[in-house]
């Protein structure tokens, strides 16, 4: 049982420290919207988990960060958003692992969500 609590450990440090070189590179796309940070983040995470667009691997996960601030990503964080509640609106940050097969596809999704 303690073997694999650390590799469970092991496996979310690996995700962080994906998203976090990722997230170095900058962001694909930043987009803005006037609905809640909360809203946005659970509208991101719906839309992406639509087998019916991605196909049969939609995992998609959402973690809470500071107050008003959400990460919405897919397995292994190949496509990820940092949505941020900030004043009176929402900032998004579309980050995409190098060489993802669906970028366009995912931002259009996350656009409707603004």
């Amino acid at each position: 049982m303690k073997h694999w609590a650390g590799a469970v450990a092991l496996a979310m440090l690996a995700g962080c420290m994906s998203l976090n070189s990722t997230r170095s590179a900058g962001p694909v796309q930043v987009y803005a919207s006037q609905k809640p940070a909360v809203a946005v983040a659970e509208c991101i995470k719906v839309t992406w988990a639509n087998v019916q667009m991605f196909g049969d691997v939609a995992d998609v996960f959402m973690d809470k960060g500071k107050p008003g601030e959400f990460t919405v990503y897919t397995t292994e964080g190949e496509y990820f958003a940092d949505v941020a509640g900030k004043g009176g609106s929402t900032v998004i940050s579309f980050y995409a692992k190098a060489g993802g097969k669906a970028v366009d596809q995912r931002g259009a999704a996350l656009a409707t969500c603004l």
